[in-house]
């Protein structure tokens, strides 16, 4: 990796050397490929918002998790190797836990802004040497299924594929968390290794859910993602380029909400096009899943981030925005 990246930053800041002053090419990182819709309606969208807004003055090249591994993205832009990351903050929790608190609030763009949480948010990222431009909310998980629930109707006995942010959430019903990767995890549930995933709504069939699971439910958190960018370009920017980043940020924020609705419905149908069965899970488990998010988000944001994670959960509650 250390390698990959000595030659990637050797070639694109040679290449490069003048944009920063010129302030028009901007070296963009996403994390993932076209399979995950928020690749195009986050990342994507948002390269096309600046270029729009900007006349043109802002170009962005784009590149995807063929560049950089998903896990290893947030250090290069750290260091100045790409100058904007989109990504979601499950993949770098050995850095900042502080975003996980928000898979337990609705995706309300206005209230969240208006809470003031993106002073935190930026106070802990700056520590790492970036700026918090934009963190974009949808609804977010579901949990798909190889083998049935439990005569409980909850996870027992069953493995269940989650990041650790998540653990709790499957814990709390019953499930036995089991970590590994996108590309361990469809091969372990077509041989019946895992019983069953926990991963985002949209783009689900793209991935090909639906040949190795049979059912599903709504988790019911919020995927929270972020935008940031390397300090030093931030800071280099004239006051009216920042102008446009930010103001396009909420843009995006007020679009995502709405647009990951609409492909949530998309998935659902194609869902039951493919012939995965919906399930609902009964009131009890359900509620006790709902507690764990709210728990068990907060619990993990502030294992790395205690004082932050603290103001931020008094923010969002104040705010009304816990999903709990």
């Amino acid at each position: 990796m250390k390698t990959i990246t000595t030659v990637l930053a050797a070639a694109l800041l040679t290449l490069s050397a003048g944009t920063v002053q010129a302030m028009t090419q901007v070296r963009m990182l996403k994390t993932w490929d076209d399979r995950y819709p928020g690749s195009t309606v986050i990342c994507d969208r948002y390269a096309e918002l600046l270029e729009e807004a900007s006349n043109g003055e802002i170009k962005v090249q784009m590149m995807g998790p063929e560049t950089i591994p998903p896990l290893e993205q947030l250090e290069p832009t750290r260091n100045g190797l790409f100058q904007v990351l989109c990504t979601y903050p499950g993949f770098h929790t050995g850095s900042a836990t502080l975003l996980t608190g928000l898979e337990s609030i609705r995706p309300d763009a206005e209230a969240f802004r208006e809470s003031g949480a993106m002073d935190v948010i930026q106070e802990t990222y700056a520590s790492l040497g970036v700026h918090a431009i934009s963190v974009p909310l949808g609804h977010g998980y579901w949990i798909y299924l190889n083998r049935d629930l439990s005569s409980r109707d909850d996870l027992s006995g069953l493995q269940i594929r989650a990041l650790p942010p998540q653990h709790p959430y499957i814990s709390a019903i019953g499930g036995t968390p089991v970590v590994m990767s996108p590309a361990e995890m469809f091969s372990a549930l077509e041989r019946g290794v895992v019983d069953g995933a926990l991963f985002p709504a949209a783009g689900a069939a793209g991935y090909g859910f639906a040949e190795v699971t049979h059912q599903y439910f709504d988790a019911g958190a919020t995927a929270p993602h972020i935008i940031v960018a390397n300090a030093a370009f931030w800071n280099a920017l004239p006051e009216e380029v920042r102008a446009i980043f930010e103001a396009q940020a909420e843009v995006l924020e007020h679009e995502v909400p709405a647009t990951y609705d609409r492909l949530n419905a998309e998935e659902h149908d194609k869902m039951a096009a493919a012939g995965m069965e919906r399930l609902t899970l009964n009131g009890e488990v359900a509620d006790t899943l709902s507690e764990a998010i709210v728990s068990g988000a907060w619990s993990f944001a502030a294992s790395r981030n205690p004082d932050a994670a603290e103001e931020l959960r008094a923010i969002v509650e104040a705010a009304g925005l816990l999903s709990n």
